[in-house]
């Protein structure tokens, strides 16, 4: 007999809108950058060249609108745990979940500990395990921009400090902060030989990507600490929204191929 539905599928089934806006400026992204090439040759131009600064522009929208996500989620999934544990923190006007004041409004990792450990006594950390796609460059000094995909793996400090680079990504683009700019950290943002932050397109797709395994992994992470009982499910909406490629080869995907009900191979 299957067991029932998991008591945090909502939220889950909820980030197919909450990331909706960052994958659709991600798509119109990629569709630029593909037909970038033929624009060129009919210039009489090679085809090949760097993409123009609007592509840097897109690739941080979609860092913006994928942070976004993050808080959104996160406030969701506290709610809807919240009224599952008859041992949450309630009622309390120093911590709020959402709202004006809420803890994730801004969702650094400091943040998203501080309010999952508030309310659950729930450090999400140990759960942390991000797969990215990285460039030669960002790792190796006067590397090739070819890129690893999958290659770059982000356990315990480095995955916390890969989410904490990727806010300060947002909060760099979103306030105009000249003094608060973000530092290069591979996957996520690099610095030009002039010392500005650039955003790649791969640092968009690893937003994204990033997003999701941190949502499946850390809501598997409280449901085992919760000790909640159910099944998780992947929907057709999950793969309508291309969440097969992002979470392909990763912790995460792996997670979801071994226990969600109706999961592709991942």
């Amino acid at each position: 007999m299957a067991l029932r539905l998991h008591p945090l599928q909502g939220p889950l089934d909820r980030m197919t809108e909450y990331l909706l806006d960052a994958q659709q400026i991600h798509d119109v992204t990629m569709e630029r950058l593909r037909a970038t090439p033929e624009a060129r040759q009919a210039e009489g131009k090679p085809g090949g060249g760097q993409p123009g600064r609007v592509h840097y522009s897109l690739n941080r929208a979609v860092i913006v609108a994928a942070v976004g996500a993050l808080e959104a989620f996160n406030e969701d999934l506290a709610l809807t745990a919240q009224a599952l544990d008859p041992q949450a923190q309630r009622g309390n006007d120093w911590y709020h979940i959402d709202g004006k004041h809420g803890m994730v409004q801004t969702p650094s990792p400091h943040n998203l500990r501080k309010m999952l450990w508030t309310f659950f006594r729930y450090d999400p950390r140990p759960a942390w395990h991000w797969s990215v796609t990285i460039s030669d460059s960002e790792v190796t000094p006067g590397g090739s921009t070819w890129r690893f995909p999958g290659a770059h793996e982000c356990t315990g400090p480095d995955a916390a400090a890969f989410l904490k680079a990727m806010v300060k990504v947002r909060h760099g683009f979103a306030h105009q902060d000249k003094a608060r700019k973000p530092k290069a950290f591979p996957g996520i943002v690099t610095l030009t030989p002039t010392g500005r932050f650039a955003i790649h397109s791969h640092h968009a797709t690893n937003a994204l990507s990033v997003v999701l395994q941190y949502a499946v992994l850390t809501v598997s992470g409280l449901s085992a600490h919760l000790s909640l009982s159910g099944q998780f499910r992947w929907s057709i909406a999950m793969t309508d929204a291309g969440w097969e490629e992002l979470l392909a080869n990763t912790p995460a995907g792996s997670a979801v191929s071994s226990g969600w009900r109706y999961a592709p191979a991942l």
